[in-house]
């Protein structure tokens, strides 16, 4: 199909639709339920359609260098594929934001290219790993809130991410994370959970849409039936977890249960759970499978409408994840996913060029089509259209445009960030120490830094250099020895790069298998008697893969996943406090107390046998 016979065919919608002012929205939300029922029954299909898919624009075209370009501004063919094809939502990534005037003025151009009602506006800003904008309020992240065992940090780290996101032009986040990350292995969770235990999860969680309630913003709970037991990364594969219905009403199911009356959607898991949907499909490579959640009606429907009656929004999972992208046609994916229950479909295809287009056409045609054949089909989404549409009114969503000056002002702003460096101090928790922290910091001494990635060395050599600053000393640091991935350093070649050495720090990331290095620089530092820092920079788990260990602190993360055209997200609070931890000053005060405790148990690498149990933190004589 051609671009101009793309253009007819985007005209050829309903295009009798008007878009709703803002004081027609005004006597909408007086009655929502009977104003829904009114505007739902007055829809074209396409527009009831609409309303249920929520598009992601992450790129748009190619440079000359064919690099994919992201889209940080609104153009006409995007502003045409919103308003022709009825789109009720967009979400929004790292790469279209780039600081907080541009961000409004993208929003504010996208809700003008609506067909009818305001669109919601979604973004991911858990806080820590996961977090979209780049110059907000990023917060430590939600294991370090479970550290602190704070539930007004996790009120308070709600406020200011609504306060930011509602004044950006946001109206919805898809957080918090209630899954329990009871898997130590779990390739995908880890940090992005409060817990392994259920009750954390849920008051912390519970704390958490309580702030950011506050403010027009809607939260959506993730990822049913739970996404914490896993071994696979559904970015990439299709996990399975193997537990049986008892444990998983026990364990998983707790923190849903006592956040879905408060949060206003939930958020699928691309999963398989056998113990509550044993049925099984053939992929498009002809293999069998289990169903997953995402698309399993006796979970969505059967367990989460029917059982536990929940009456909020229920949103997939991305749906060109690897999950269920590389195992299913997509336009038949989504048909299940609607039939199985979902209300809004997140990122059903890839739009990222004009050519795109051709395959949103043909998803509304294959839809429009087997409703036609399908009551059943049918009667959901008109059945989700409504639930959308009641949603909007009466959480009084509007697409008034919001003021850059303002969001420039409130974004980032000083006191939020300190209460960011608050949040990270609290967290810091301190897993091992023989007599070796606080260490004494004295001018001109020699710290040298091993990690995974110079990323991460130069980042930690910011922050040493930040301590000396405001200490008045100097210090010398070492950052360009990359080891931690490896197998590519001697115990000859180690020990020449110590010598000399008064501190060493080194920053693990995850390493569940301890990598020869690691344990060959622990070894050399032990036997010439310089001391060592172990820092878990991410999950707290790496301790139980290291022998010889003698201080080790978890700081719940030190980079964010988003990365845009390969430029860090460091989570600067999580680092800083974790440094400043270690610490005393020269006249011998405490920089920063390690107060945190474990949210998690650490285990033996064969889960055998647990090392550091769940509530378990030292402190500072």
């Amino acid at each position: 199909m051609n671009k101009m016979a793309l253009s007819l065919c985007m005209l050829s919608f309903f295009c009798s639709a008007k878009v709703i002012t803002h004081q027609q929205l005004a006597d909408l939300w007086q009655s929502p339920k009977e104003e829904a029922k009114q505007l739902v029954s007055h829809m074209s299909f396409e527009e009831k359609l609409g309303q249920m898919l929520m598009l992601g624009f992450r790129h748009w075209g190619i440079d000359a260098k064919k690099n994919a370009m992201a889209m940080t501004k609104l153009n006409p063919a995007i502003a045409n594929i919103i308003h022709h094809y009825h789109l009720g939502s967009v979400i929004l990534f790292r790469d279209n934001l780039i600081d907080s005037p541009q961000t409004v003025n993208l929003i504010n151009a996208l809700q003008q290219a609506r067909s009818n009602l305001p669109l919601f506006i979604s973004v991911d800003q858990e806080g820590g790993y996961v977090t979209r904008l780049r110059d907000g309020t990023e917060m430590p992240g939600n294991m370090a809130l479970g550290a602190t065992r704070s539930k007004q940090l996790s009120e308070l780290v709600g406020m200011i991410h609504g306060y930011e996101l509602t004044h950006l032009g946001f109206n919805f986040n898809f957080a918090p994370v209630v899954d329990i990350n009871n898997n130590q292995a779990n390739p995908i969770i880890g940090v992005r959970s409060y817990s392994d235990r259920p009750q954390l999860v849920a008051e912390m969680a519970n704390s958490y849409i309580q702030g950011i309630h506050r403010y027009s913003v809607l939260t959506a709970i993730k990822h049913f039936p739970g996404h914490g037991n896993v071994t696979a990364d559904s970015h990439l594969s299709l996990p399975t977890i193997n537990i049986n219905q008892q444990q998983w009403r026990k364990f998983e199911l707790l923190p849903f249960m006592h956040t879905m009356r408060n949060a206003d959607a939930i958020i699928t898991a691309h999963i398989v759970m056998p113990a509550l949907d044993n049925h099984k499909l053939t992929t498009i490579d002809n293999r069998l499978t289990g169903v997953p959640a995402t698309l399993s009606k006796p979970i969505l429907t059967g367990l989460l409408r029917n059982n536990l009656n929940f009456r909020g929004l229920v949103i997939t999972d991305a749906m060109d994840m690897g999950a269920i992208a590389n195992n299913f046609d997509s336009r038949w994916a989504v048909k299940q996913a609607i039939l199985a229950g979902n209300d809004i479909i997140l990122m059903p295809l890839k739009i990222r060029d004009i050519e795109d287009i051709t395959k949103l056409e043909q998803l509304y045609h294959y839809l429009k089509t087997e409703a036609e054949n399908d009551a059943e089909l049918k009667r959901r989404i008109d059945e989700s259209a409504y639930r959308v549409v009641l949603s909007k009114l009466k959480n009084r969503i509007s697409a008034e445009d919001k003021s850059a000056q303002q969001a420039q002002q409130i974004v980032a702003a000083k006191i939020d960030k300190d209460i960011e460096n608050m949040v990270a101090d609290n967290a810091i928790t301190l897993i091992k120490n023989s007599n070796l922290l606080p260490f004494q910091l004295k001018n001109d001494n020699k710290i040298v830094i091993f990690s995974d990635e110079k990323a991460r060395n130069q980042l930690i050599k910011k922050h040493l250099q930040m301590i000396a600053n405001e200490l008045n000393i100097a210090i010398t640091t070492q950052d360009d020895v990359v080891t931690m991935m490896a197998d590519d350093r001697s115990e000859n070649q180690l020990t020449a790069e110590i010598q000399h050495t008064d501190l060493i720090i080194l920053a693990t990331y995850n390493l569940k298998k301890a990598p020869i290095n690691a344990q060959r620089i622990l070894n050399v530092a032990n036997r010439n008697a310089i001391p060592v820092v172990v820092i878990s920079t991410s999950n707290p788990y790496d301790i139980a893969y290291l022998q010889g260990v003698k201080a080790n602190i978890a700081i719940y993360g030190i980079t964010g996943f988003d990365a845009t055209d390969n430029n860090r997200n460091n989570l600067e609070a999580n680092i800083g406090s974790g440094l400043r931890t270690l610490f005393l000053t020269p006249d011998k005060r405490l920089m920063n107390s390690p107060t945190g405790k474990l949210p998690v148990d650490i285990k033996t690498p064969d889960f055998d046998r647990i090392l550091y149990p769940y509530g378990y933190g030292l402190g500072y004589k």
